[in-house]
């Protein structure tokens, strides 16, 4: 199970595809393309996981949601992390490989520890494996919606999350 450091989230209008890059440190950079059908399905997804960790509303005025968002959660810029000596130029480890996987499949399980564990799979072969909290469901639902937005595509978020949080 790989450990989300940074996600990604970039719309490619040629393809009408999103690329989902998920950042994990020391496994490197795993990348995934999502179709409109695909993200749709992924987008109802979170939204029944975060319906039965409390509703939208309550995970995004959580602690701990206000603090991801407070510390610059969407305005870092993306950036593998490197573990070679400064000046050296080193080529990203792609475990997908450069061009990713088209998503296909999503498997979900609920774990002991009450975190999700999220698979995001192609038709046939390997995919990416992530264990997210409810704060971590709540950002990959925002980046879904921010990439939707760009993409245009006509997909139904709730906006109760949108209300102030006091």
């Amino acid at each position: 199970m790989s450990k989300l450091e940074q996600l990604n989230m970039t719309y490619d209008p040629i393809q009408d595809r999103m690329l989902l890059k998920i950042n994990t440190g020391g496994d490197g950079e795993y990348r995934v393309w999502l179709t409109r059908r695909y993200t749709q399905f992924l987008v109802n997804l979170l939204l029944e996981i975060m319906e039965k960790e409390g509703g939208i509303q309550g995970i995004a005025s959580h602690h701990d949601t206000i603090n991801q968002f407070k510390g610059g959660a969407f305005d870092k810029e993306y950036a593998l992390s490197s573990d070679t000596p400064a000046g050296k130029q080193s080529s990203p480890v792609l475990p997908l490989g450069p061009e990713g996987i088209l998503g296909f499949r999503i498997n979900c399980k609920h774990r002991d520890s009450g975190n999700i564990q999220l698979e995001l799979l192609p038709e046939q072969g390997h995919g990416i494996n992530l264990n997210l909290n409810r704060t971590m469901a709540f950002m990959l639902y925002n980046l879904l919606e921010q990439g939707v937005m760009q993409a245009n595509w006509n997909i139904h978020f709730p906006q109760q999350h949108k209300d102030p949080v006091h």
